[in-house]
């Protein structure tokens, strides 16, 4: 944290605003290629922004609050002291991008796409800020690479998420090409985005401090949402590869 003239900033602040910069820019570069406004993809991260920053901080007030902090209304909306899920997160900005795409009569599956590696790349920027401020401590650790952390050497979880993120950039990218040489259906990418974090958040939660809250059976709340995501974006790819088949027999 420092100060900037009346204003209290710290990392994980700067590095979530350049992260919604970057994707947003990298959207509207996508947006293009596809005929679609620059206009209707800044319309769409305000309306996105808004969701991202009302349904984290939601999820992490029923979810992570800290048990011996007192919640109090004040408290509850003070997300310049931090406290920011990202689950909730993405999960609010789907509402709030598809309320939007139901006003504007666009394509959600096409927009979600276009979305998908941008919000991985602004997600990497928001684990940057995460790494910076000390955020999610991992569990205690004898490994070379652990860091020291919260008194204790433990595992870098953000740095392993960080990594992790760049992997799915980089299948995203080839999944993309595959997508557009072979036209598949809209919501392609996206479901195979969700796919992969699913997995990757799953086993990193493991060896984060909050995977031992015993209120959520040894899982934390990220946890359930993504066993969920997961079986819903294979369900998805399962029923539209299925129509892709079905359409190709007529021809």
């Amino acid at each position: 944290m420092f100060k900037l003239g009346p204003l209290h900033m710290n990392m994980y602040g700067i590095m979530f605003a350049l992260g919604i910069l970057a994707a947003s820019f990298l959207a509207i570069r996508e947006a293009k290629k596809r005929n679609i406004s620059k206009d209707v993809i800044w319309d769409l991260v305000f309306y996105l922004l808004i969701g991202i920053i009302v349904g984290a901080r939601l999820f992490y007030v029923l979810f992570y609050w800290p048990q011996e902090i007192p919640l109090t209304l004040i408290e509850s909306i003070a997300i310049w002291k931090g406290g920011l899920a990202f689950f909730g997160g993405f999960l609010g900005a789907l509402v709030a991008g598809y309320i939007f795409v139901k006003k504007r009569k666009l394509k959600f599956w096409q927009l979600a796409d276009i979305f998908s590696i941008p919000l991985v790349i602004g997600h990497i920027f928001g684990r940057l800020g995460d790494y910076f401020t000390g955020g999610h401590p991992g569990n205690i650790t004898s490994l070379p690479w652990g860091i020291y952390l919260n008194n204790a050497v433990r595992h870098p979880v953000v740095l392993y998420e960080i990594i992790g993120l760049i992997i799915i950039v980089i299948i995203l990218l080839n999944l993309r090409k595959v997508k557009d040489n072979k036209q598949l259906f809209d919501g392609f990418v996206f479901s195979s985005y969700v796919i992969l974090y699913s997995i990757q958040r799953l086993i990193l939660d493991f060896f984060r401090i909050e995977s031992t809250d015993p209120r959520f059976l040894g899982l934390t709340p990220s946890q359930y949402v993504v066993i969920i995501l997961f079986n819903l974006a294979i369900i998805f790819i399962l029923v539209n590869f299925k129509k892709v088949k079905l359409k190709s027999r007529k021809h």
